[in-house]
């Protein structure tokens, strides 16, 4: 007697399933949880309440149960050529689907190379665009390192120019005071000696 998983037991066997799905297909219909069970009701006397959806998950078992022997039976009455023949297109089959599959996997691969190739060559011309920026970075720092330099030059020779400029106005100024007592020395000099020398006569 068939048990559902849940629930109460089933009140039917697999045989009056097996017998109500008979009865439908007699009848020229489809096996259903529902026709099954209206068969088995109707014919058999089973209760009316028993679940229409447990059944039909018993009835759809019980067809692809049968369903599998009928194909094996079928199999097992073929002759040997016709299982060799099968067997040869089955290799066959097996043959081209495997050689297709190679040869888009082959397809792929060498794609995914030629993309890996490609990426490295731009890699390649990224990273010499970066040694030729670095390289311009560097004598860039250098001329502006030559610069400052010149700049540093320059102002030591601005400030010692200064220095020589203040020495010389220094001297220049000396030398001015120095040339202004000279000559107020001179003029008292010309002055005393005016004085006391005696006035010569003048010429007629």
């Amino acid at each position: 007697m068939t048990e559902k998983k849940t629930g109460r037991p089933a009140t039917y066997t697999e045989a009056q399933v097996l017998q109500g799905i008979g009865i439908v297909e007699k009848n020229g219909d489809i096996p259903t949880g529902d026709a099954v069970k209206k068969a088995m009701c109707i014919h058999l006397d089973i209760p009316a309440g028993i679940n229409a959806q447990s059944l039909d998950k018993e009835v759809q078992r019980l067809l692809e149960e049968r369903e599998r022997r009928e194909n094996a039976r079928l199999v097992a009455a073929l002759p040997d050529t016709s299982r060799e023949a099968a067997r040869e297109i089955c290799a066959s089959v097996e043959s081209a689907v495997l050689t297709h599959l190679g040869r888009e996997h082959d397809g792929l691969r060498r794609l995914n190379e030629q993309k890996v190739a490609a990426r490295d060559l731009d890699l390649a011309n990224q990273r010499e665009q970066i040694r030729d920026l670095l390289k311009k970075l560097d004598l860039q720092a250098e001329e502006i390192s030559k610069v400052e330099t010149s700049k540093r030059d320059l102002e030591g020779l601005l400030i010692q120019s200064k220095e020589e400029n203040d020495g010389l106005k220094a001297r220049i100024a000396e030398l001015e005071k120095q040339q202004d007592f000279r000559e107020e020395m001179l003029s008292f000099m010309k002055d005393a000696l005016a004085q006391h020398s005696p006035h010569l006569p003048e010429k007629a």
